[in-house]
């Protein structure tokens, strides 16, 4: 990462599902993802307890993770960073602003569901300490792809007193 680039992570909502479907349609453009547009991204921050993080580079936005609060456990919906920025930190500092956002929210866990095979993302998410806790077969499905098991893994924020 640039130590000279000014890096700010912005809360945003439903007004950016156009900006947000930009970013999501080239970090996924080579993958057989479910392609979101904006009417996806604005229905699914219309629901209670969701909202995105934006990380810019000299205010220029290049990636954000969409989430979700319920109770006290964070659901991360996705999380992605624009293609010529990865492999610079970006998605590390993101990942680790989310989670020390949460902290002081009394949020217990956050859960997020990862692709088998996308080594990238896990490496990332086991460098920021998200433990695998199950596995939900054949849960990634497309027409170019066999389906594909997802990874459950989650990120403990508050230590369990059982």
């Amino acid at each position: 990462m640039n130590k000279s680039a000014n890096i700010t992570v912005e809360q945003m909502g439903a007004e950016s599902a156009e900006l947000l479907a930009a970013i999501y349609v080239q970090a996924f453009e080579n993958l057989p993802e479910q392609k979101w547009g904006a009417t996806e991204l604005r229905e699914l921050l219309s629901v209670r307890g969701t909202t995105s993080f934006v990380i810019c580079r000299n205010k220029e936005p290049i990636g954000f993770a969409l989430l979700r609060v319920i109770v006290d456990e964070g659901e991360l919906i996705t999380f992605c960073i624009l293609p010529k920025w990865c492999n610079n930190g970006y998605a590390k500092t993101l990942l680790e602003w989310i989670i020390d956002t949460m902290q002081p929210r009394s949020i217990k866990r956050l859960f997020l569901e990862v692709r088998e095979n996308n080594d990238a993302a896990i490496k990332l998410y086991k460098k920021c300490s998200f433990k695998t806790i199950g596995r939900r077969k054949g849960y990634y499905s497309s027409h170019q792809a066999d389906n594909i098991d997802a990874l459950v893994m989650q990120y403990q924020l508050i230590e369990q007193s059982d």
